[in-house]
């Protein structure tokens, strides 16, 4: 998440701006990552990994935070302030609808989820957790 004080994708939405994002799992030179929220099934194994970008909720860390609250704080380093907020906004949503459908809709006996932070940051969504 610090990476995107220089990273074109704080300032845009479209994933194929992003340094980090990387489409082919097959390219071991970096991390997968096909976009901000994403999912992949690995049937031999009865497991969806599923993962996150909830950077907004980087001073989740604040248990008396509401929720419309917090903010993406390392977007006060971007060129793009106003956008990267609304980006990492977007983003949040976009992950938290991703969550419920691959929680409804997934054949998968197990699902693994993950973001930047820890669950415990996450206490201003308790329909979350």
């Amino acid at each position: 998440n610090h990476d995107y004080h220089h990273d074109p994708c704080a300032c845009s939405s479209d994933p194929k701006d992003c340094a980090q994002v990387n489409y082919d799992p097959e390219d071991l030179s970096r991390f997968y990552m096909p976009g901000y929220n994403w999912y992949r099934a690995h049937e031999d194994l009865k497991l969806e990994v599923v993962g996150l970008d909830l950077n907004k909720f980087m001073d989740g860390w604040n248990m008396s935070a509401k929720a419309e609250e917090l903010k993406f704080a390392d977007c006060q380093w971007t060129q793009c302030k106003a956008d990267c907020y609304g980006n990492a906004d977007a983003r949040a949503d976009q992950a938290f609808d991703l969550f419920r459908d691959r929680f409804e809709h997934s054949e998968a006996k197990n699902l693994l989820v993950f973001s930047h932070y820890p669950t415990d940051y996450f206490s201003s969504v308790p329909e979350f957790l």
